[in-house]
């Protein structure tokens, strides 16, 4: 019996039970040697951390589901250990995660390109990426206010939280007005837009994707049940994205969302261990 590691939803989002859970999947024996290739070979190789859900990822993820793309995630993989070793720098100069290996030998690292390779390497593609060079402009409008206003600004939230910057009032004060202000903007959008999606009515895009991955945290952590209240809209539109079957998978849903807001400034103790202990240097 041969067998191969695939990517398999995680039960639970972060915390002890909170793990991205890996299966090893036993192949019946092909008959030929080209059937053995096919049979072991995913579409791509995934390099990132394993005892977390990583909020960055997860788009390229629900890319790939789908775009029915198997994808395998290296169980091996330890941060700060791996992505300093020579074989690993060899392929990722850089050494940061995540980053992809596809079954050619194609490399390629940075979130939102690994999100887009994937996004356009299957038959959603048109669907994911935009129908039109209108929409294909408008998801890459979506996918920059994710990736700038709200990861960079969540981001610089949650390092104090949990540890992993100081916490000054006047910079932490500044960031939550810009983060709020960045999901005011799609609140707005669908208040004026009435659609369901953030760029077509009938269908969700790469532009959904990229902004659900980036409020995942902030949902997770600090985004409490009276922050939410005021964006009624963006909340309606989440419900619907996490109903997607592909979508809920790879954002391991049910999403424990907020229940209590934490110190901002970190003294009452990060609200999970294991995000705090994630390293800094990650794209």
């Amino acid at each position: 019996m041969n067998t191969c590691l695939r990517y398999k939803e995680p039960k639970c989002p972060i915390g002890v039970s909170d793990r991205i859970s890996l299966s090893i999947q036993t192949l019946r024996a092909p008959s030929t040697p080209n059937q053995l290739i096919l049979a072991m070979a995913p579409f791509a190789t995934l390099y990132t951390l394993t005892n977390i859900v990583y909020a960055r990822i997860i788009k390229a993820l629900a890319a790939a589901k789908l775009n029915n793309l198997d994808i395998a995630i290296d169980p091996n993989f330890q941060y700060s250990v791996t992505n300093k070793t020579p074989a690993y720098l060899s392929k990722f100069p850089h050494g940061k995660i995540p980053a992809l290996e596809t079954s050619s030998g194609f490399l390629l690292s940075e979130s939102t390109a690994i999100a887009l390779y994937l996004a356009e390497s299957g038959p959603a593609k048109d669907q994911l990426i935009g129908r039109t060079v209108e929409e294909r402009a408008l998801v890459q409008m979506w996918i920059s206010l994710s990736d700038t206003d709200l990861w960079i600004n969540g981001s610089a939230i949650l390092a104090p939280i949990f540890g992993r910057a100081p916490y000054f009032a006047e910079i932490q004060e500044d960031k939550a007005k810009q983060f709020e202000r960045a999901v005011q903007r799609v609140e707005d959008e669908f208040t004026r837009s009435g659609k369901k999606w953030l760029v077509r009515d009938d269908e969700l895009s790469l532009a959904d994707l990229s902004v659900a991955g980036a409020l995942y945290w902030p949902l997770k952590f600090f985004m409490d049940a009276e922050y939410r209240d005021r964006f009624p809209k963006v909340m309606g539109w989440w419900e619907r994205l996490i109903e997607v079957k592909e979508v809920a998978e790879a954002f391991s849903a049910p999403v424990e969302l907020c229940k209590v807001k934490p110190a901002m400034d970190g003294k009452g103790g990060p609200p999970d261990s294991n995000l705090a202990n994630a390293d800094k240097n990650k794209k």
